[in-house]
């Protein structure tokens, strides 16, 4: 399975010594269309006023396909000039639903060179960071790749210098260690002009130190501490290996699979103001499922927002507050809830 992968729609800008191409690009996972008779249909379209329009439909047997199966897809126009706008757009055809719309004016160009857009693939060992130089007199290049994660300055790769007097493409890997849960964007610099990306990042990362301590602290929450201590002792070069004797031991890959994905859907229905963090709800829900009945009182005169969790057969009633008015609501102990009302 690749890393991290969500859906990504881009317009890819190439500009090569007698042409420009413009590729509408698509990478999904299965999930994110609607499942038809065990059928996914989707529309992809690119449009280039003046120069060139494509529309394609597309369907694609499932049946034999996981959840977490990767469907790709592409247009492509080529046409001589350097100014342009490109637009596309991406839709599910089951459910009519547009995915993703996308609007691109041609990029800034050097005098002495031309500069594609940044773009980026998914690899076993991290993301590949690709750029196509064309020359127009200029010889000589220092490169530059970086990345910035969320709140984060960004971390600049050491430069590449590069003699390019045809078209040229480079490329950079980042490794998957430096890559974790949510928005990063990606930063590449030829000679001062430059060109940046972003992705997202939808899976935790157990090879990235960050993502792998949120992963402890919910699988503590759900497991209990004893069953996470293999896990914590384990060096970093025997993660991966503690990793899979830890879900072996509960019903191996598929159990893994099972509960990463309910993890992922509890992450999406109780978001968390925070980066890269599980919301106190998104884990009680994660442990205990959806509660019988839920108090909510999301507006008050005086006091804090607050929801009520009741787990009638297990006897159990959770107690979560919104302190700062961000819609992340913490757990505190129900007897708070006296001092609530």
């Amino acid at each position: 399975m690749l890393f991290g992968q969500g859906l990504i729609f881009t317009v890819q800008q190439l500009f090569y010594a007698d042409s420009t191409v413009v590729v509408a690009k698509m990478v999904a996972p299965a999930r994110h269309f609607v499942k038809k008779r065990d059928t996914i249909r989707w529309r992809i379209s690119l449009s280039v006023p003046d120069r060139c329009s494509r529309v394609e439909y597309r369907k694609l047997y499932v049946g034999f396909l996981s959840d977490y199966a990767i469907v790709k897809d592409s247009l492509r126009c080529s046409f001589e000039g350097e100014k342009f706008v490109a637009e596309a757009e991406l839709s599910d055809e089951n459910s009519g639903k547009v995915l993703r719309r996308v609007k691109a004016k041609s990029l800034k160009q050097a005098k002495d060179f031309r500069l594609s857009s940044l773009n980026y693939d998914y690899a076993d060992s991290g993301v590949v960071l690709s750029l196509l130089i064309s020359p127009r007199g200029r010889t000589d290049y220092t490169v530059k790749f970086g990345m910035a994660k969320q709140w984060s300055r960004p971390k600049m790769y050491p430069e590449i210098r590069l003699r390019a007097e045809r078209d040229t493409t480079i490329t950079f890997l980042v490794p998957k260690s430096d890559l974790s849960y949510g928005k990063v964007r990606f930063i590449a610099e030829v000679n001062g002009l430059r060109r940046e990306t972003e992705a997202l990042f939808n899976q935790f990362n157990i090879e990235n130190d960050r993502d792998f301590k949120v992963l402890l602290s919910v699988l503590t929450f759900v497991f209990g501490p004893n069953a996470v201590k293999d896990l914590q002792k384990a060096p970093k070069e025997r993660r991966r290996e503690a990793w899979e004797e830890f879900w072996e031991k509960r019903g191996g890959k598929s159990a893994e699979e099972d509960f990463m994905e309910r993890l992922y859907e509890a992450m999406r229905m109780f978001p968390s103001s925070f980066r890269a963090k599980v919301s106190d709800r998104a884990l009680v829900y994660l442990k205990f499922g959806p509660p019988d009945e839920v108090e909510s009182y999301p507006y008050r005169l005086e006091g804090k927002p607050y929801e009520v969790w009741h787990y009638y057969g297990l006897g159990k009633t959770f107690v979560f507050v919104d302190f700062d008015g961000s819609g992340d609501y913490r757990l505190v102990p129900a007897g708070y809830l006296d001092l609530m009302r």
